[in-house]
């Protein structure tokens, strides 16, 4: 047992959630810690200090209160629930689903602690977990109803059960009027349900009643951008800017998107405006040095980055960007350097192991080749064509009339590497969407798994060790490029085994001297100075599935041609 609080403890305790009650957090924190200093054995104390240093965003500190409070009392679920919250706030997901599942097993019915594990399923990818959860959760309680929903809708979000989604939130969203989240989610779900100019509306209505959510911002102007309305493009930062003239957030954002879109003077000012406002801050220094590597500024590139990786030496980020920037600027053996840091806080690292072996390449050590391993690692396979087709033509001719609808953008996503043409949204392998995903899905995990079981078994290769009898698909998708239209040189940082299989083909790309639309493997994205860049090309041809592995670069020869060029493609990871 622990002590209970005396008289004057109690009048401290009741001034404190006074305090917490109004906000006033600075104030609860102050009697809080007064009633800790003269009950310390009060594990009850310990959680209330705990959540108000957690609404302050200290999470650190919050974490040891928690952590005090479970070890004296491991039966108190709050402690567990706190915990769980903190180390969500600190992206900590196994932590924190660990922490709130201990809470649920000590009071089962502490519904703000079912909604915070249903946000962590969400946030790990398991929308039917989340649903599950929430699927008894109910409460007269306006913001928790309204979070319910948000959460019960963005779970239907990733099954992309857009009605459900849209449904969900907009209960959220009558629950609590204003919800700004809610608003935002239900306008990605009406782009979803392809009703873009609702979409839009919306997005507009939120960043004019919440300029600083930087969420809707984002979304706007990736609509904005796909639907080529350049008039309207990026103007919401710099409305938004004028009302917040000390905040840098909104330069910064702008910043990035004009990298993205090939306009890296306009982004440069925008990051030396934001470095005035928040000098030495590593993402901003990190955002400078790629608008001015795009401006082959490489030195001061460098420059930038090596004072990020001052304030930030563990930035993965800060370190794969300037392995880049080293080998842009011929310092291979630096390269390395930086790519093995990186590697080795985080040794499935894509980005990672590409700049390594790229900084092998200009080293010209031999290394390069067994890391990558082009004609071991790429290979082909023309697949047989599902049940109820003679061929595989047939096939492909009936499943690219079907994807015509979901190629209905105008133009590519800003951050993909496709040029001249449009990639469909969501997991194009949902189970159910239609029978024929189904049955290319059934032709597609039959080639991966031969592929793996090809593979030998070594545990000191990157790519090798990672072999197990399972996998999954980590996205899915279809791509299609017009005239002239091409894959910039681009590796896929969240597969371990890539792909892409030939829907549709211009007869252009029967050549095979011009080569015109192959893919083409072993070229940077960046100017390395490596000579004959290109180590292998393939083919396309209708049905063929070509896989290797995520971190070899990949891209595609550019081909003129009246006809598009369609693929299909994803990324596979071992099973958990």
């Amino acid at each position: 047992m622990y002590p209970t609080a005396s008289p004057q403890i109690a009048a401290i305790l009741r001034q404190a959630i006074a305090a917490a009650g109004r906000s006033q957090f600075p104030e609860a924190e102050y009697h809080f810690r007064q009633a800790r200093a003269q009950a310390p054995r009060i594990p009850m104390i310990a959680t209330g200090l705990g959540h108000v240093l957690r609404y302050q965003g200290r999470h650190a500190e919050a974490k040891a209160q928690f952590t005090d409070a479970i070890a004296m009392a491991p039966e108190l679920a709050d402690g567990h629930y706190g915990l769980g919250l903190v180390l969500q706030s600190m992206m900590d997901m196994a932590g924190a689903e660990a922490a709130l599942r201990a809470a649920l097993a000590r009071k089962t019915d502490l519904l703000p602690c079912i909604l915070a594990l249903a946000e962590v399923f969400n946030a790990t990818g398991r929308p039917d977990e989340a649903l599950v959860q929430l699927a008894d959760a109910a409460t007269p309680d306006i913001q928790l109803g309204a979070a319910i929903e948000l959460a019960r809708g963005s779970a239907y979000l990733a099954k992309e059960q857009n009605e459900s989604a849209l449904a969900c939130f907009e209960r959220a969203i009558a629950a609590k009027p204003g919800h700004a989240d809610a608003a935002h989610a239900r306008a990605v779900a009406l782009e979803a349900l392809n009703r873009e100019e609702e979409a839009l509306a919306g997005f507009r209505l939120v960043v004019k009643n919440n300029p600083n959510h930087m969420a809707a911002h984002y979304s706007l102007n990736q609509l904005l951008y796909r639907l080529k309305r350049d008039d309207e493009f990026l103007r919401s930062y710099d409305e938004a800017a004028a009302g917040f003239p000390g905040m840098p957030d909104f330069a910064l954002a702008k910043a990035s998107f004009l990298v993205r879109s090939e306009r890296p003077a306009e982004a440069l000012e925008l990051y030396e405006q934001a470095l005035k406002m928040a000098p030495g801050e590593p993402i901003v220094l990190q955002g400078r040095a790629m608008a001015q590597l795009k401006l082959h500024q490489v030195d001061a590139a460098i420059a930038s980055y090596e004072e990020g990786l001052r304030r930030a030496p563990q930035d993965i980020n800060m370190l794969t960007g300037v392995a880049a920037a080293y080998l842009i600027g011929r310092m291979p053996e630096k390269a390395e350097a930086a790519a093995l840091r990186a590697l080795q806080m985080a040794p499935e690292d894509q980005t990672g192991l590409s700049l390594l072996g790229t900084a092998w390449r200009a080293m010209e050590n031999g290394r390069d080749h067994d890391l990558n391993r082009y004609d071991e690692f790429i290979q082909t396979f023309d697949l047989e064509p599902p049940p109820g087709f003679s061929d595989m033509a047939a096939f492909c001719g009936e499943l690219d009339r079907w994807l015509d609808k979901l190629h209905s953008d105008e133009r590519e996503h800003i951050d993909q590497s496709l040029r001249g043409g449009t990639q469909t949204a969501g997991s194009l392998f949902r189970p159910g969407r239609n029978p024929l995903l189904d049955g290319l899905r059934q032709r597609i995990e039959e080639a991966v798994r031969l592929y793996i079981a090809r593979l030998p078994q070594d545990e000191r290769h990157p790519f090798l060790r990672r072999r197990g009898r399972d996998f999954r698909f980590a996205g899915s998708w279809s791509s299609r490029l017009k005239d002239t239209g091409f894959h910039a040189n681009h590796i896929h940082t969240a597969g371990w085994i890539s792909s892409a299989f030939y829907v549709a083909l211009p007869e252009t790309m029967r050549d095979t001297n011009t080569q015109e639309g192959w893919i083409k493997f072993g070229e940077p994205s960046f100017e390395a100075g490596l000579s004959d860049p290109v180590r292998r090309t393939v083919q396309p041809l209708v049905g063929r599935l070509v896989l290797f592995p995520s971190y070899m670069w990949h891209g595609t020869v550019p081909f003129r041609a009246p006809q598009n060029r369609t693929t299909v493609a994803f990324d596979v990871v071992p099973a958990d």
